[in-house]
């Protein structure tokens, strides 16, 4: 089989949003399909997507459009649009590939509405494709052209695979539409049974938040929480990753005085080097797809405090396994908090339960649904 793979996410290098498409292109790699891979250089400079190089398949780069504020991207939108210069270099690389089947990868569930040609494209040829809805926006601001042009483009997809029921369920919101073509896929884990550390013996509440450092992950929110009274105080907070939002999570940690309470840590591989020294993950996500630190906190026996956002219902119980933020707001979050900090005693009972919660829930072999 011909297999295409689409990625719309071109500002980033290659990460988590990316393991889903890359696990089924290497699989597909595996049973000797041809290949043809349609990333930014950044993503393409991946040692993953390098081997796969190697082994055959087609490279097409694209350049990223940047990350501009959300009105100049609704601008820039309609002018690419009324300009028509829609990706017709992509277009053209794949009428010359002749793929049997098209994946895209979307940065966003919407990310079609901004390249109407493609929906052209696979409408005229009768061409497949199949959709990986990696991160939904729990209430956009859409027009009613935007919106019918996000219902067709999910309507003609064989399959839209969303990373969350709650994005599922949002989108069909969104667009008021069943899409009886949806369903829910799994990102694959890099968690391993060696990353299970045992429980810290320290006094100090050690808390971890890990992910990029933007600000839709929500760390500002968090820091703001943990400082607002009566939150306790025999707390530290371990802030893992790198991003553009680091200068201004710092900014914020010296405005609130937390300087000595919050540690950034940087970018760490190693999950058992995490989980060895934290008793809880914090994940203030203003709005995700599914935050694979989540599944993997709890496979390492850590429980979760998260808002309820993107996959974090489909993996938490609260009072379980972990506690869910009804939504990320300030006084929601520092309710959470408080309830969190009261439960102390229970939190390793609650890593042990959250573990073989996510054992039992977790399908590494999920990613296969794309190509099969």
């Amino acid at each position: 089989m011909r297999i295409a793979f689409v990625s719309t996410i071109l500002g980033y290098p290659w990460g988590g949003a990316d393991t889903l498409w890359t696990n089924a292109a290497e699989a597909a790699a595996q049973q000797g399909d041809s290949l043809f891979i349609s990333v930014s250089p950044v993503v393409a400079a991946s040692p993953r997507i390098a081997a796969l190089g190697a082994r055959g398949a087609r490279i097409h780069l694209r350049a990223p459009l940047g990350a501009p504020a959300s009105l100049v991207t609704r601008v820039a939108r309609k002018l690419r649009r009324i300009a028509g210069r829609d990706d017709d270099d992509l277009v053209a690389a794949l009428a010359a590939f002749r793929p049997d089947l098209v994946i895209i990868s979307l940065g966003g569930t919407y990310d079609l509405i901004s390249h109407p040609s493609w929906l052209e494209w696979f409408a005229a040829t009768g061409t497949r494709y199949r959709l990986i809805a990696n991160w939904q926006q729990e209430n956009p601001v859409l027009s009613n052209t935007d919106r019918a042009l996000a219902r067709r483009a999910l309507r003609l997809a064989e399959q839209v695979n969303f990373v969350s029921t709650r994005n599922m369920q949002v989108t069909r919101r969104h667009l008021l539409d069943p899409l009886p073509n949806a369903h829910v896929v799994q990102n694959p884990l890099r968690w391993q049974p060696a990353d299970v550390a045992p429980w810290s013996a320290s006094p100090l509440l050690q808390l971890a938040t890990v992910s990029r450092l933007d600000e839709g992950k929500g760390i500002q929110l968090l820091l703001h929480a943990l400082a607002t009274p009566p939150v306790r105080h025999d707390w530290r907070l371990n802030i893992y990753g790198r991003g553009p939002a680091e200068a201004y999570l710092r900014e914020t940690t010296e405005h609130l005085h937390l300087a000595g309470q919050v540690i950034f840590r940087g970018y760490v591989k190693d999950l058992r080097s995490i989980w060895a020294e934290n008793y809880l993950l914090v994940s203030p996500s203003l709005d995700d797809g599914v935050p694979m630190t989540i599944p993997e906190a709890m496979l390492c026996e850590r429980p979760v405090l998260a808002t309820a956002v993107g996959g974090a219902e489909d993996w938490l119980r609260d009072g379980e396994t972990g506690f869910l933020c009804p939504a990320p707001t300030l006084p929601l979050l520092v309710a959470a908090l408080r309830d969190t900090f009261a439960a102390r005693e229970r939190w390793e009972g609650m890593g042990l339960a959250a573990a073989a919660a996510a054992q039992a829930h977790y399908r590494p072999d999920d990613y296969l649904r794309l190509i099969a």
